[in-house]
């Protein structure tokens, strides 16, 4: 059973920052226009009493994805960035409708460690935790070197 909060319109950024929290056979709607979408923007999340059900989308905003595809979505990005921010949990989502795919933020150290610093300093990730997680992406580089480029993305972020 859903709290009455969860039963009403939101925003991405909540819908995105839990959406375990929903049945997987929900839709998650948002905005019709895909570009514009920002963590405030509204959102709400459709349930289904019974299978074939018809029910209207609140106004104004159109079915997006079933809430398992979304949960699916967010895991696969919080494996790659934990405590990820929620403008990236919405980049993350807008890429995927638009573009079809997901993108791979572990290839590259720089644009990882601009997203472990937006976690820490968003709060939402620890300091040693992002260490780890990047020596764990980049094992290869020395310890000196991810403290030098956590550090650097810290100060850009």
């Amino acid at each position: 059973m859903l709290l009455p909060e969860e039963r009403r319109l939101q925003n991405l950024a909540a819908v995105l920052w839990a959406p375990e929290r929903f049945p997987p056979t929900a839709w998650l709607c948002t905005p019709p226009q895909l570009l514009g979408w920002e963590p405030g923007s509204p959102a709400a999340v459709l349930l289904t009493a019974a299978p074939g059900q018809a029910v209207p989308c609140p106004p104004g905003l159109v079915r997006l994805l079933f809430m398992d595809e979304v949960q699916l979505l967010m895991e696969r990005l919080l494996r790659q960035v934990p405590g990820a921010t929620a403008e990236l949990r919405v980049q993350v989502l807008l890429r995927y409708k638009s573009h079809h795919e997901f993108p791979a933020l572990t290839s590259n150290p720089d644009e990882l460690a601009l997203h472990l610093a937006a976690a820490v300093r968003a709060g939402s990730l620890p300091a040693p935790e992002a260490l780890a997680h990047f020596q764990r992406c980049f094992s290869h580089f020395t310890l000196e070197a991810v403290r030098h480029i956590l550090a650097q993305a810290m100060l850009r972020s």
